[in-house]
């Protein structure tokens, strides 16, 4: 196999792997809650399809600061 051919391979099971990341992430953005802790998600507008849970941050940035912290986060298409 020439290295072309093999180069677009791996470009396509890459393109297929990403779709199903996609395809995931936007049943939960649907959703609207993290897999992780189950608090609400919320859109992080500096980057479209950037999505985080509310419970993401430090103290002053949670949506409780009396819950523990959480790091889900996560990107859709749009």
């Amino acid at each position: 196999m020439s290295k072309a051919s093999e180069t677009r391979k791996r470009n396509a099971e890459n393109k297929a792997r990403m779709e199903r990341v996609y395809a995931e992430n936007e049943q939960i953005a649907a959703r609207g809650i993290c897999p992780d802790c189950g608090r609400k998600l919320r859109r992080n507008l500096s980057l479209t399809g950037w999505w985080q849970c509310s419970q993401l941050g430090a103290v002053g940035f949670r949506a409780d600061a009396s819950q523990p912290s959480c790091n889900f986060q996560m990107f859709t298409r749009a």
